[in-house]
């Protein structure tokens, strides 16, 4: 894979664990292309619960993910990510492997519907709670947009809290990118 981009970096951090059977989350579906890989990694025996607010998303994402003729391994929430701990099935609570956010706007669409810090600390607090022993949270930041560095600041500052013998936390950033930095950030439940 070339690393071109940001997100083909965290692409391949994330195939590490990534595999076929395991359950993953796209906190923000956005335009469906990161819960198209990852229901295409976990195959058919895994489930893939992807999250959002606006409506254009929720029907974008499951037009490419019927596109793709995925099996039916896709459970699609029109809510916010906040409101996982509460949707995904108890059974996948400390089993989850993968959790992904990309926040920010959703391209193309309405900019002033954003990801807000608030409910993305709360959304990243109950993704470890969800996320099993080895498992990643992967975390793309776009900050050049109202909102988006006080998000940025809450998300890098929550993170910097974790007790480090429970989860490490990796930060990268695509530095040389004209305007704000592309941010990814990846934690690893430990215990």
């Amino acid at each position: 894979m070339i690393l071109n981009n940001i997100l083909s970096y965290a692409k391949c951090v994330l195939l590490e664990v990534l595999e076929p059977g395991c359950v993953a989350i796209d906190a923000t579906v956005g335009n469906g292309y990161d819960t198209v890989f990852l229901a295409q990694q976990v195959g058919s025996e895994g489930h893939v619960y992807g999250f959002d607010i606006q409506p254009e998303a929720i029907e974008q994402t499951r037009e490419k993910l019927d596109e793709e003729c995925l099996p039916d391994n896709w459970t699609l929430f029109q809510t916010g990510h906040e409101n996982m701990l509460k949707v995904i099935p108890p059974e996948f609570h400390g089993k989850v492997s993968v959790v992904v956010f990309n926040l920010g706007f959703l391209p193309g669409s309405d900019k002033s519907v954003i990801t807000k810090a608030s409910t993305t600390v709360e959304a990243l607090r109950y993704s470890l709670d969800l996320l099993a022993v080895g498992g990643l949270v992967c975390i793309a930041i776009y900050a050049g947009h109202p909102g988006g560095d006080e998000e940025d600041v809450a998300v890098r500052h929550f993170c910097s809290t974790l007790d480090y013998h429970s989860v490490r936390v990796i930060q990268s950033e695509m530095t040389n990118k004209p305007g704000y930095p592309i941010r990814l950030l990846f934690l690893t439940k430990i215990k």
